[in-house]
Protein backbone atom coordinates (compact mmCIF):
# COMPACT_ATOMS: atom_id res chain seq x y z
CA UNK A 1 0.00 0.00 0.00
CA UNK A 2 2.85 2.39 0.85
CA UNK A 3 4.42 1.84 -2.57
CA UNK A 4 1.07 2.38 -4.19
CA UNK A 5 0.56 5.69 -2.35
CA UNK A 6 4.03 6.89 -3.34
CA UNK A 7 3.37 5.82 -6.91
CA UNK A 8 0.09 7.71 -7.02
CA UNK A 9 1.77 10.84 -5.65
CA UNK A 10 4.51 10.60 -8.26
CA UNK A 11 1.92 9.93 -10.91
CA UNK A 12 0.21 13.20 -9.96
CA UNK A 13 3.51 15.06 -10.32
CA UNK A 14 4.17 13.41 -13.66
CA UNK A 15 0.66 14.16 -14.89
CA UNK A 16 1.08 17.84 -13.92
CA UNK A 17 4.38 18.03 -15.79
CA UNK A 18 2.86 16.42 -18.87
CA UNK A 19 -0.06 18.85 -18.69
CA UNK A 20 2.35 21.77 -18.49
CA UNK A 21 4.20 20.58 -21.60
CA UNK A 22 0.92 20.19 -23.43
CA UNK A 23 0.01 23.87 -23.29
CA UNK A 24 -1.03 25.03 -19.80
CA UNK A 25 1.10 27.98 -18.69
CA UNK A 26 3.25 27.18 -15.67
CA UNK A 27 5.37 30.11 -14.41
CA UNK A 28 9.05 29.28 -13.88
CA UNK A 29 10.20 28.79 -10.31
CA UNK A 30 12.53 31.49 -8.93
CA UNK A 31 15.32 28.89 -8.72
CA UNK A 32 14.94 28.24 -12.46
CA UNK A 33 16.07 31.77 -13.38
CA UNK A 34 19.63 32.61 -12.42
CA UNK A 35 22.80 34.29 -13.63
CA UNK A 36 23.31 37.70 -15.18
CA UNK A 37 23.14 39.31 -18.61
CA UNK A 38 26.29 40.74 -20.27
CA UNK A 39 25.24 44.18 -19.02
CA UNK A 40 25.29 42.90 -15.43
CA UNK A 41 21.54 42.63 -14.84
CA UNK A 42 20.34 39.63 -12.88
CA UNK A 43 18.03 37.52 -15.04
CA UNK A 44 15.73 37.22 -12.05
CA UNK A 45 15.32 41.01 -12.14
CA UNK A 46 14.79 41.00 -15.90
CA UNK A 47 12.02 38.43 -15.39
CA UNK A 48 10.00 41.01 -13.42
CA UNK A 49 9.62 43.03 -16.62
CA UNK A 50 11.13 46.14 -15.04
CA UNK A 51 14.44 45.97 -16.94
CA UNK A 52 12.75 46.30 -20.34
CA UNK A 53 9.66 48.35 -19.45
CA UNK A 54 6.92 49.63 -21.73
CA UNK A 55 8.28 52.60 -23.69
CA UNK A 56 6.06 54.59 -26.06
CA UNK A 57 6.77 57.48 -28.37
CA UNK A 58 3.96 59.54 -26.86
CA UNK A 59 2.54 60.33 -23.46
CA UNK A 60 0.95 57.16 -22.15
CA UNK A 61 0.19 55.96 -18.61
CA UNK A 62 1.87 52.64 -19.42
CA UNK A 63 5.28 54.28 -19.93
CA UNK A 64 7.82 52.80 -17.53
CA UNK A 65 5.55 49.97 -16.37
CA UNK A 66 7.02 46.42 -16.32
CA UNK A 67 6.99 44.99 -19.82
CA UNK A 68 5.85 41.65 -21.19
CA UNK A 69 8.31 38.75 -21.11
CA UNK A 70 8.95 35.46 -22.90
CA UNK A 71 10.53 32.45 -21.18
CA UNK A 72 12.71 29.93 -23.04
CA UNK A 73 13.27 26.58 -21.33
CA UNK A 74 16.86 25.70 -22.20
CA UNK A 75 16.29 21.98 -21.55
CA UNK A 76 13.00 21.38 -23.37
CA UNK A 77 12.88 24.34 -25.76
CA UNK A 78 9.40 25.33 -24.62
CA UNK A 79 8.41 28.98 -25.04
CA UNK A 80 5.98 30.70 -22.69
CA UNK A 81 4.55 34.22 -22.86
CA UNK A 82 3.49 36.49 -20.01
CA UNK A 83 1.86 39.68 -21.39
CA UNK A 84 1.60 41.11 -17.86
CA UNK A 85 -2.11 41.62 -18.49
CA UNK A 86 -1.59 44.10 -21.34
CA UNK A 87 -3.86 43.84 -24.38
CA UNK A 88 -1.26 42.72 -26.89
CA UNK A 89 -2.17 43.37 -30.51
CA UNK A 90 0.99 41.78 -31.86
CA UNK A 91 3.57 39.21 -30.75
CA UNK A 92 6.64 38.30 -32.80
CA UNK A 93 9.38 35.90 -31.71
CA UNK A 94 12.30 35.54 -34.12
CA UNK A 95 15.27 33.19 -33.81
CA UNK A 96 18.09 33.67 -36.29
CA UNK A 97 21.88 33.79 -36.43
CA UNK A 98 21.64 36.73 -38.85
CA UNK A 99 20.90 40.40 -38.23
CA UNK A 100 18.71 41.18 -41.25
CA UNK A 101 15.01 40.53 -41.66
CA UNK A 102 14.08 36.91 -42.25
CA UNK A 103 11.73 35.24 -44.72
CA UNK A 104 9.83 31.99 -45.00
CA UNK A 105 12.97 30.27 -46.29
CA UNK A 106 15.31 31.42 -43.50
CA UNK A 107 16.55 28.42 -41.47
CA UNK A 108 15.27 28.24 -37.91
CA UNK A 109 14.21 25.94 -35.07
CA UNK A 110 10.42 26.34 -35.24
CA UNK A 111 8.19 23.54 -36.49
CA UNK A 112 4.41 23.39 -36.75
CA UNK A 113 3.21 19.86 -36.17
CA UNK A 114 -0.39 20.98 -35.73
CA UNK A 115 -0.54 23.11 -38.88
CA UNK A 116 0.70 26.34 -40.44
CA UNK A 117 -0.96 29.71 -41.14
CA UNK A 118 -4.60 29.80 -39.97
CA UNK A 119 -4.45 26.06 -39.24
CA UNK A 120 -2.13 26.97 -36.35
CA UNK A 121 -5.01 28.54 -34.36
CA UNK A 122 -6.21 26.40 -31.48
CA UNK A 123 -9.84 25.29 -31.33
CA UNK A 124 -11.72 26.68 -28.34
CA UNK A 125 -11.89 23.17 -26.87
CA UNK A 126 -9.84 20.06 -27.40
CA UNK A 127 -6.18 19.75 -28.33
CA UNK A 128 -4.40 23.16 -28.37
CA UNK A 129 -2.34 24.16 -31.38
CA UNK A 130 0.39 26.80 -31.79
CA UNK A 131 -1.70 29.93 -31.17
CA UNK A 132 -4.63 30.76 -28.88
CA UNK A 133 -8.16 30.20 -30.19
CA UNK A 134 -9.79 33.00 -32.19
CA UNK A 135 -13.41 34.11 -32.45
CA UNK A 136 -13.40 33.73 -36.25
CA UNK A 137 -10.70 33.05 -38.82
CA UNK A 138 -10.12 36.03 -41.15
CA UNK A 139 -7.53 38.63 -42.08
CA UNK A 140 -3.78 38.19 -41.88
CA UNK A 141 -2.77 34.64 -40.95
CA UNK A 142 -0.27 34.09 -38.14
CA UNK A 143 3.39 33.76 -39.08
CA UNK A 144 4.61 30.18 -39.06
CA UNK A 145 8.14 30.46 -40.42
CA UNK A 146 11.04 28.24 -39.38
CA UNK A 147 12.76 31.34 -37.96
CA UNK A 148 9.69 33.19 -36.67
CA UNK A 149 6.46 32.61 -34.80
CA UNK A 150 4.02 35.47 -34.36
CA UNK A 151 0.69 37.06 -35.08
CA UNK A 152 -1.29 40.28 -35.04
CA UNK A 153 -4.50 40.43 -33.02
CA UNK A 154 -7.68 42.46 -33.50
CA UNK A 155 -9.76 43.97 -36.27
CA UNK A 156 -9.46 45.11 -38.97
CA UNK A 157 -6.24 43.27 -39.81
CA UNK A 158 -6.69 40.08 -37.81
CA UNK A 159 -9.26 38.20 -35.75
CA UNK A 160 -9.94 38.79 -32.09
CA UNK A 161 -9.00 36.02 -29.71
CA UNK A 162 -11.68 33.82 -28.21
CA UNK A 163 -12.44 34.56 -24.56
CA UNK A 164 -14.05 31.29 -23.50
CA UNK A 165 -13.12 27.66 -23.89
CA UNK A 166 -10.64 25.21 -22.39
CA UNK A 167 -8.00 26.96 -20.22
CA UNK A 168 -5.14 25.56 -22.33
CA UNK A 169 -6.68 27.02 -25.51
CA UNK A 170 -7.57 30.54 -24.36
CA UNK A 171 -5.26 33.53 -23.80
CA UNK A 172 -7.73 36.40 -23.64
CA UNK A 173 -10.47 38.02 -21.60
CA UNK A 174 -10.78 41.05 -23.89
CA UNK A 175 -10.31 39.76 -27.43
CA UNK A 176 -6.67 40.90 -27.36
CA UNK A 177 -3.79 38.71 -26.16
CA UNK A 178 -3.74 39.58 -22.44
CA UNK A 179 -3.45 36.11 -20.91
CA UNK A 180 -0.42 33.91 -20.37
CA UNK A 181 0.30 31.28 -23.00
CA UNK A 182 2.45 28.20 -23.33
CA UNK A 183 3.40 27.29 -26.88
CA UNK A 184 3.36 23.55 -27.68
CA UNK A 185 6.43 21.68 -26.51
CA UNK A 186 7.14 20.59 -30.07
CA UNK A 187 7.14 24.15 -31.48
CA UNK A 188 10.93 24.12 -31.10
CA UNK A 189 12.55 21.20 -32.88
CA UNK A 190 13.95 18.97 -30.14
CA UNK A 191 17.12 18.46 -32.16
CA UNK A 192 17.79 22.20 -32.12
CA UNK A 193 17.43 22.91 -28.40
CA UNK A 194 20.94 21.95 -27.29
CA UNK A 195 22.58 24.36 -29.76
CA UNK A 196 20.25 27.33 -29.26
CA UNK A 197 21.58 30.43 -27.51
CA UNK A 198 19.50 33.17 -25.95
CA UNK A 199 21.22 35.93 -27.94
CA UNK A 200 19.84 34.57 -31.23
CA UNK A 201 16.31 35.56 -30.25
CA UNK A 202 16.13 38.93 -31.98
CA UNK A 203 13.92 41.90 -32.77
CA UNK A 204 14.81 42.79 -36.34
CA UNK A 205 14.57 46.46 -37.31
CA UNK A 206 13.96 47.80 -33.80
CA UNK A 207 17.50 49.00 -33.05
CA UNK A 208 16.37 52.51 -32.16
CA UNK A 209 14.07 51.24 -29.41
CA UNK A 210 15.25 52.25 -25.95
CA UNK A 211 15.12 48.60 -24.84
CA UNK A 212 17.21 47.33 -27.77
CA UNK A 213 20.47 46.67 -25.91
CA UNK A 214 19.72 46.95 -22.20
CA UNK A 215 20.71 43.31 -21.81
CA UNK A 216 24.12 43.90 -23.37
CA UNK A 217 24.11 41.18 -26.05
CA UNK A 218 23.87 43.63 -28.94
CA UNK A 219 21.11 45.66 -30.57
CA UNK A 220 17.91 43.64 -30.48
CA UNK A 221 19.52 40.44 -29.18
CA UNK A 222 17.76 38.24 -26.60
CA UNK A 223 14.52 40.10 -27.23
CA UNK A 224 11.11 39.72 -28.85
CA UNK A 225 8.68 42.24 -30.31
CA UNK A 226 5.13 43.05 -29.27
CA UNK A 227 2.49 45.76 -29.47
CA UNK A 228 -0.05 46.97 -26.93
CA UNK A 229 -3.51 48.12 -27.95
CA UNK A 230 -3.78 51.87 -27.33
CA UNK A 231 -0.03 52.39 -26.84
CA UNK A 232 1.90 54.10 -29.62
CA UNK A 233 4.88 52.29 -31.06
CA UNK A 234 6.40 48.81 -30.94
CA UNK A 235 7.54 47.30 -27.67
CA UNK A 236 10.70 45.25 -27.12
CA UNK A 237 10.77 42.68 -24.32
CA UNK A 238 13.26 40.16 -22.97
CA UNK A 239 13.48 36.47 -23.85
CA UNK A 240 14.57 34.93 -20.55
CA UNK A 241 16.49 31.65 -20.26
CA UNK A 242 14.90 29.17 -17.86
CA UNK A 243 17.05 26.33 -16.53
CA UNK A 244 14.81 23.97 -14.50
CA UNK A 245 16.25 22.39 -11.39
CA UNK A 246 17.71 18.96 -12.25
CA UNK A 247 15.85 17.57 -9.23
CA UNK A 248 12.57 18.16 -11.05
CA UNK A 249 13.61 15.94 -13.90
CA UNK A 250 15.04 13.38 -11.51
CA UNK A 251 11.68 13.31 -9.74
CA UNK A 252 9.88 12.75 -13.00
CA UNK A 253 12.27 9.94 -13.83
CA UNK A 254 11.64 8.39 -10.42
CA UNK A 255 7.92 8.78 -11.01
CA UNK A 256 8.16 6.87 -14.27
CA UNK A 257 10.16 4.08 -12.63
CA UNK A 258 7.81 3.87 -9.65
CA UNK A 259 4.74 3.79 -11.85
CA UNK A 260 6.33 1.07 -13.96
CA UNK A 261 7.10 -0.95 -10.84
CA UNK A 262 3.53 -0.56 -9.60
CA UNK A 263 2.15 -1.64 -12.95
CA UNK A 264 4.43 -4.69 -13.04
CA UNK A 265 3.50 -5.57 -9.47
CA UNK A 266 -0.20 -5.23 -10.18
CA UNK A 267 0.21 -7.24 -13.37
CA UNK A 268 1.98 -9.99 -11.43
CA UNK A 269 -0.72 -10.01 -8.78
CA UNK A 270 -3.43 -10.26 -11.40
CA UNK A 271 -1.65 -13.19 -13.05
CA UNK A 272 -1.38 -14.94 -9.71
CA UNK A 273 -5.07 -14.38 -9.10
CA UNK A 274 -5.88 -15.90 -12.46
CA UNK A 275 -3.64 -18.87 -11.78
Amino acid sequence: MALRRVGLALLAVLAFAIQASAGVYVPPQPTDISGTTPSGLAWSAVATGTALPVRTSGTNPLNGAPGAVVYFNTLTGQLQVNPRGYDLNALIITYTTGTVNISGTTPGPFTYATGTATNAYSPTTGTPKTFPAVQAVFGLPPTTFAARVGETVGAPLSPSLATSGDPANIASTTGFWNGTWSFPLDLVNSGSVSTMVISNFKTIGQNSNANANILGYGLGFATFQYGINGATGTQVGAVIPVVPEPSTYALLGAASLAIGAICRRRSGTSAADVG
